[in-house]
């Protein structure tokens, strides 16, 4: 039986972590606009402010895929052409879940 060659993959380069951390997405208007009222009344702690922007960015991230599937549509057909949830729609179900409760959770603990 003949061997099998083994492929020699490239090792992937690491990012600047400098480069990744330092650049905050830039927020929809939306988004921007619950970040500043939610700041806005409540005196914020630094951690608290980090989830905060995280939960925007997933709002902002759940706009994008929505306006992907607005021109795609929802679905997509698979290789037997039967239709399948759109991957941005997916994507937009999972930012929106993700920013409802990281706000739930933020809030609850400033009314609480």
């Amino acid at each position: 039986m003949p061997s099998k060659r083994r492929m020699n993959t490239p090792k992937a380069s690491q990012p600047d972590s400098e480069a990744v951390t330092t650049q905050p997405m830039r927020l929809s208007a939306t988004a921007q606009a619950a970040y500043d009222e939610i700041a806005s009344q409540w005196d914020l702690s630094p951690p608290v402010r980090v989830l905060l922007r995280i939960a925007c960015e997933a709002m902002t991230k759940a706009e994008q895929a929505d306006a992907i599937t607005a021109v795609e549509g929802m679905t997509i057909g698979d290789n037997k052409g039967a239709a399948k949830p759109h991957p941005a729609a997916l994507l937009a179900r999972d930012y929106r879940a993700q920013a409802a409760t990281t706000l739930q959770r933020i809030l609850s603990n400033l009314e609480g």
